[in-house]
Parts: C-alpha cells; sequence; structure tokens
C-alpha cells in the first residue's frame, strides 16, 4: 500500500474541503460587539492598523440600548484593530489573533479612558501600555515645563527617563512574552510622535525587535507583519553591530586630545559639501544624531539657546544627521541656523566606527586648531567647557 499516495489523496480532500468552506463565506471570523452607554445614534467605525497605514473596515450605527457588533475574517496572523467614533477622539485598541469574540463596554464620554475589554487579554495588556505612553509623556512634559530645556540636567532626566520606561517595557511586556501581540504593539510606542524603540539607532532597541521579529516569524513565517518586521530587525541588526576591535578608535580615554580630528565632508540641505576641517579657528561642537529619535526636538531648543549665546564669539556646531529619510532630514533641518549635514550610509557609517559613536545622540568639543577636546560623557558642563575653550586664542 501506497501510504504517501494516500497522505497525498487526504491532503488533497481536505483542502478541497477548505475551499469550499471559505466559496460558501464560512470563513473563519472574529467578532467585537459591546455597549457603548450614552452612544446610542452615533456612528461607529472599526479601523484596521496596518503596517503603514490605518483603513477603515466597517462602520455600524450604535443601536438605541448603546450595542454594537463587527464581524471580519480572522487575520492570517495576530493583527489590531480599532473602534472609534464618529466625532474622533482616542481609540480603542483591540489586538486580534484568532476567532475569537471581543467584548467592549464603554461610555461616549470617556470612550478610551472608561473601557473595560473581556475576551482579549491581550488587548486589555495594550491598555496597558497606551497608559505607560500617555503617563510618559506627561512626565516629559511636566519636566520641560519645570525646567529650563538645556543640554544638561533636563536633557539628562530626560533621557535617563526614557530609558528607565523603555527597560521596563521590555521586562514587562517583551522579554517574557516575545510571541504575544503586545510585545509587537510595544515596539511601536511613541514619543511627541516620535518612535521610542529605534531598532538602528542603539543595540537594545535592536534587540528588543529581534527578539519579537524571531517569534513572530517562528510563528507566521509567510505572514506579510512577520516578513516585515523580520526585515526591520535585520537592518537594525546589522546597523548596531559591534565593530571588530580593529576597528574601534577608543576616544574614552585621557588622550583624547591627542589622535587628532577625523575629518567629515558631507553635503547640507542645499547639496554644498562642508568639511569639518574648514571650519578651524572656530570652537566646534560636533553633534552626531538622529531626528527621528524621541527628544531630539526638545534636545535642539537647548542648543538653539547656547548656540545664540556664543555664535559671535567664534561658536560653531557641526550636526550630522544619519537618518535614511532625506526628505524628513530635509524639513527637520531646515530651520536650523548651525551647519547640518547628513551622512546617507546612516547606522553603516564609517563615522560611527571612526569616532566610536556608541549611541545616539551624541557629541563631541573641538577647540580652534581642530583637535578633538572631549566626548559628552567627559563633559560636566557644556557651556563652562565652551566658555574656557572661546578664551583661548
Amino acid at each position: 500500500m501506497n501510504i504517501s499516495r494516500i497522505t497525498g489523496i487526504k491532503a488533497l480532500i481536505f483542502t478541497g474541503i477548505t475551499a469550499l468552506f471559505f466559496a460558501c463565506g464560512k470563513a473563519p471570523q472574529f467578532t467585537i460587539e459591546g455597549e457603548i452607554k450614552g452612544g446610542e445614534s452615533k456612528m461607529l467605525y472599526l479601523l484596521n492598523i496596518g503596517i503603514d497605514k490605518t483603513e477603515k473596515r466597517d462602520s455600524a450605527r450604535i443601536g438605541s440600548n448603546g450595542t454594537f457588533r463587527f464581524s471580519q475574517p480572522r487575520p492570517e496572523c495576530y493583527d489590531f484593530y480599532a473602534l472609534q467614533l464618529q466625532d474622533g477622539g482616542r481609540r480603542i485598541t483591540i489586538a486580534i489573533d484568532s476567532t475569537e469574540t471581543v467584548k467592549i463596554t464603554t461610555t461616549a464620554t470617556h470612550f478610551a479612558d472608561s473601557c473595560t475589554i473581556e475576551g482579549s487579554p491581550e488587548s486589555v495588556r495594550i491598555q496597558e501600555l497606551a497608559a505607560l505612553e500617555q503617563s510618559l509623556q506627561q512626565q516629559v512634559r511636566n519636566l520641560i515645563k519645570n525646567s529650563t530645556p538645556a543640554y544638561g540636567e533636563t536633557r539628562e532626566k530626560i533621557y535617563a527617563l526614557i530609558g528607565d520606561f523603555k527597560q521596563n517595557i521590555f521586562k514587562q511586556y517583551i522579554a517574557t512574552s516575545p510571541h504575544k501581540a503586545s510585545a509587537y504593539y510595544a515596539l511601536f510606542l511613541r514619543l511627541n510622535g516620535e518612535p521610542l524603540f529605534i531598532p538602528t539607532a542603539n543595540r537594545f532597541d535592536s534587540r528588543c525587535f529581534a527578539a519579537v521579529a524571531t517569534s513572530l516569524h517562528n510563528n507566521y513565517p509567510h505572514a506579510t507583519r512577520a516578513i516585515h518586521l523580520y526585515n526591520v530587525a535585520t537592518k537594525g541588526m546589522a546597523a548596531t553591530r559591534t565593530a571588530a576591535p580593529r576597528d574601534t578608535i577608543d576616544l574614552e580615554s585621557n588622550a583624547i586630545e591627542k589622535i587628532g580630528l577625523y575629518n567629515i565632508e558631507l553635503p547640507n540641505i542645499h547639496g554644498d559639501s562642508i568639511s569639518l576641517r574648514s571650519l578651524k579657528g572656530k570652537v566646534v561642537l560636533l553633534d552626531f544624531t538622529i531626528y527621528g529619535v524621541a527628544g531630539i526636538s526638545s534636545r535642539n531648543i537647548g542648543l538653539r539657546e547656547i548656540y545664540e549665546k556664543y555664535r559671535d564669539r567664534g561658536f560653531e556646531v557641526y550636526q550630522v544627521s544619519f537618518d535614511q529619510n532625506e526628505s524628513f532630514w530635509n524639513n527637520s533641518a531646515e530651520n536650523l541656523p548651525w551647519i547640518c549635514v547628513r551622512d546617507g550610509d546612516g547606522q553603516a557609517s564609517q563615522n560611527i566606527l571612526l569616532y566610536n559613536i556608541q549611541s545616539l545622540p551624541t557629541y563631541y568639543l573641538i577647540n580652534r586648531d581642530n583637535e578633538l577636546v572631549a566626548r559628552d560623557s567627559q563633559i560636566e558642563d557644556l557651556e563652562k567647557s565652551i566658555e574656557e575653550l572661546l578664551k583661548k586664542q
């Protein structure tokens, strides 16, 4: 008896039954239903949160008793949907990964803030993440409001706050359950509209993406979302890989001023190539950054204050961006008063190795003789250090 032939026949029969099942309009579906008190007769929208855009999938008018119901085909792997009232406002995000029925209970006046979710533990975890995201946003606002935004104390507090937040998210939502929808969702949390986890910016973020991408790829290797995240994580790992010792120059030592200056010559937003060495005779803050990183806007506000204070005395800023999106970089750099150039090689740039850049943003001070004096980790008071260098002729 040919066992493989029988197995093949069984597989063919199963495929045929499955095709007939779908052809009859009975594809497996999930349901989102519930009650919105005070929302009677209002329009309610079901949105699908895709990889690069959000689309409306369905709409319904809430019943006279406040009830609603949506049904949609089950996604190929876990996916994200959102409920939104006709008058806008915050959305209720829901994670779907099977044919479950998710029940939502809330009010129209406190739509996303007062909702309870049943039947989807992952959606509850996403609620928790959204609350933590809002809390971080408020803490940063308070720091900026109550302190003078500058390169010093306020900036360091914000960076520390963000660092602690990301570590907490990793421990609670990513490391413990990388295969869950909430772990994926956590990777795309934002602050001031900017992503908190940037896989090409530093190794920690890259590893967070890699953990989720590996798990998603193992469970849903052919799913579009899995393939996309795997590609993003791969690029992140390549961009943040540790350089071989022979390629690394240690600028942390006290002998930093003895190694000279590695020249950088890159185009500004007008396409004019500007050399770092051409600034000899000025005190220069060499700043490496990515405009898409959370907190850069506040950081540049502080830098502008310092720049305006010392520019007439021979101080200049040479800011190197590693942003991959040239259009985004152009828009971000357009109104900045100092020299803004872009390294199109991004995180794979040789400048990353030459200046031993371990994380972004980071900066260095250069004296009037084109000599590196110190990097940010060695500087306690930036303005004081600039003052001292400007006094030297």
